[in-house]
């Protein structure tokens, strides 16, 4: 027996509502316009709901769930000048793969993902613009590059953007996925994982033996993800000696940018196909603290400055203006 329903789904009733509550004007300033001060309070009111969950965090503060909510990006006039000249940077994670225990190619849900994203991301260039897509030297982004490339070019011809140079994708060791010293070697975790497997069923079948410490962190790092938890923040927050750090990574990342950048003209776009740890720790040393792991194709925006130096990062409706972490050269970096 079919239903018929005549009332509003839960998103529009939520609308409507919000649409019939009596909003008091705001008045802006140059350094906070009106609409900047109605986003921090629909933050305030995200942050109250937060804490509210039966799910939330223990320990969590009001201040700390508006302070992980609330806006930050915002455009002074000085600010809007330097952005106009900047060039375009986008860290996009690749579209949905076969699987993490081996350098899997996409599924067809990642290969259409790949292409709406370049879609998406041509409704924003104009002629005369270049666009360039370096990408982390692995299978699953490799092949996003490629599907971000075909949609850009369906999209410019569907939106008759003419004059746009749109260039053939290429591997950059600077965006690799997150090293591990496996055995001696510097590889990527997923093929660090592949000789673990093999290792470690020995030890575990004969139980001979003392375990090499990246044997070690490997397992602790895998047993996070069979028990359905997040092993990125275990590389995130905690010392692991075998693993690559998240800062060598952001910096390796920055200096990638810097380099493209600086071979790059002014109307210039870049693309760059990724992995989500590494996208995410460049969006969490800019950010603060973690603002969780990118979705399929979700990107991390960086518009880098004239000088080559300066740059505003924006996720998930976070941003705001930094100096570009390479600049420094502390003795722990040598």
């Amino acid at each position: 027996m079919s239903v018929t329903r005549d009332d509003a789904p839960l998103y529009l009733a939520k609308y409507e509502r919000r649409r019939a509550e009596p909003v008091a004007p705001l008045e802006g300033t140059d350094d906070e316009p009106a609409f900047v001060l109605r986003a921090r309070e629909r933050a305030t009111l995200r942050a109250l709901e937060e804490l509210d969950r039966d799910t939330a965090p223990p320990g969590r503060t009001e201040e700390f769930a508006r302070e992980t909510v609330s806006p930050r990006e915002q455009f002074p006039g000085e600010f809007r000048k330097r952005i106009t000249t900047s060039i375009d940077v986008r860290l996009i994670r690749h579209g949905q793969t076969q699987g993490y225990v081996t350098d899997g190619a996409l599924t067809p849900l990642g290969r259409w993902q790949a292409h709406r994203k370049g879609q998406d991301l041509a409704k924003g260039l104009k002629e005369g613009m270049t666009v360039k897509f370096p990408h982390a030297p692995t299978a699953r982004a490799t092949e996003t590059a490629d599907g971000v490339r075909s949609g850009v070019l369906q999209a410019l011809s569907r939106y008759g953007i003419r004059d746009v140079e749109v260039e053939e994708p290429y591997p950059h060791e600077a965006f690799k996925n997150f090293q591990v010293w496996a055995g001696g070697r510097e590889v990527d975790v997923t093929a660090a994982f592949q000789e673990f497997a093999q290792i470690h069923e020995g030890y575990q079948r004969f139980g001979v033996g003392d375990r090499p410490g990246w044997i070690t962190e490997m397992n602790r790092f895998y047993r996070v993800l069979q028990a359905g938890g997040d092993p990125i923040t275990v590389w995130l927050t905690q010392p692991l000696f075998y693993f690559e750090p998240p800062m060598i990574v952001v910096r390796r990342h920055w200096e990638g940018i810097r380099e493209i950048v600086a071979a790059s003209g002014p109307n210039t776009a870049i693309y760059v196909s990724g992995h989500s740890g590494p996208i995410r720790a460049v969006a969490a040393s800019a950010v603060g603290h973690d603002p969780g792991e990118p979705n399929n194709t979700e990107d991390v925006r960086i518009k880098v400055y004239e000088d080559n130096e300066h740059a505003v990062l924006t996720y998930r409706g976070r941003g705001l203006e930094l100096e570009i972490p390479t600049l420094a050269t502390p003795s722990w970096y040598a």
